[in-house]
């Protein structure tokens, strides 16, 4: 009996490191869109989730019961998402909440939603807009819309716990202050309906290295957290008045990274790069996702040019030069002519 309830315990404790916990809330969504209960689901469960949100047709089945969709008219326009890095919830207390399991990256899910909207747009220049606020004005100015943002203007950013001497405190007061503009710009109207879908997201992840620094519980902490959850509700507001109803404005929480961080720690080993680490695990090439299809073409294309050179080459070998072969027949030297 003990031995089987501490395999039960490892097993815990492995699936736990293995799948970071996080928070999905929903702040603002369309009238038509319905959240209820507080189903768990997976982060690779927000793709399909985001695309019917959008009125696209999903790829995978999901049986997530989180979200119904009451008519397909008049769904999200606009996919607003925040993911905050490195902790399982900020305290937010406005939305709809869903426990979250992170077994993806959330990249992914907007490297997916971004494919889906440019296949059914082509040419019609929805805003794909992805942010990571830790590369600062790098990201931002890569979108004409956030041209004119600086990364100046703190002076609505009041603290009192956070010490801007602290490298940490001080990214995190550079990242709050760029969403805190980025808000300022979307209020302002630089963005305006179009009805072509548009994405909007937002990389956090400086509250992770805070929060490592002073601890999760610390006043420091909890100070962050509020300055992220004010700027949040900011953000809320403009897009909403951008959007109207057809906004769909969520955060998305993961504790992912202190996973990967536990596992590069036992997986590497300091001054090897990733060759390095293939030739010690021994581990597979890469291989795109069409690989299989080019490897079958070539295959058959070289049987069958194979197997017709063989066959015209045992025709040409058993011809008869007189009785067969024109070729023959109307080079030879000695042919006569009918009169």
């Amino acid at each position: 009996m003990i031995l089987k309830l501490w395999y039960l315990c490892c097993l815990a404790t492995l699936t736990t490191n293995v799948h970071g916990a996080g928070e999905f809330s929903v702040l603002h969504h369309p009238p038509n869109l319905v959240f209820k209960g507080h189903d768990h689901l997976r982060e690779s469960t927000l793709i399909e989730a985001f695309t019917a949100a959008l009125g696209f047709s999903t790829e995978h089945y999901s049986n997530w019961q989180g979200m119904y969709i009451e008519a397909p008219f008049e769904l999200a326009e606009a996919i607003v998402t925040i993911a905050v890095d490195g902790v399982s919830d900020i305290g937010q207390q406005k939305g709809h909440h869903f426990p979250l399991k992170t077994d993806v990256g959330e990249d992914k899910i907007f490297q997916h939603l971004e494919r889906r909207i440019s296949s059914h747009f082509p040419e019609q220049g929805a805003n794909l807009v992805r942010i990571d606020l830790a590369n600062g004005l790098e990201d931002i100015h890569k979108y004409g819309i956030f041209k004119e943002i600086h990364g100046k203007n703190s002076k609505h950013i009041a603290h009192k716990a956070l010490k801007i001497d602290v490298d940490e405190d001080r990214q995190f007061l550079k990242e709050i202050t760029l969403l805190h503009e980025i808000a300022e710009k979307v209020a302002e109207g630089v963005i305006r309906k179009d009805n072509i879908p548009d994405i909007f997201w937002f990389r956090f992840d400086s509250l992770h290295a805070l929060s490592d620094l002073h601890g999760p519980n610390s006043t420091e902490a909890m100070e962050a957290k509020q300055l992220l959850n004010d700027v949040i509700m900011q953000l809320n507001a403009a897009f909403t008045k951008a959007y109207g109803d057809n906004a769909l404005i969520t955060v998305i929480t993961s504790d992912s990274s202190h996973t990967r961080k536990a596992r590069s720690v036992l997986q590497s080993t300091p001054g090897k790069d990733d060759k390095d680490d293939k030739s010690t695990y021994n581990l597979a090439s890469y291989y795109n996702k069409d690989y299989p299809v080019i490897f079958n073409i070539i295959l058959w294309f070289g049987v069958m040019m194979v197997f017709s050179l063989l066959a015209i080459c045992i025709a040409i070998g058993n011809m008869d030069p007189g009785r067969d072969s024109i070729i023959y027949r109307m080079t030879s030297t000695r042919m006569k002519k009918d009169n």
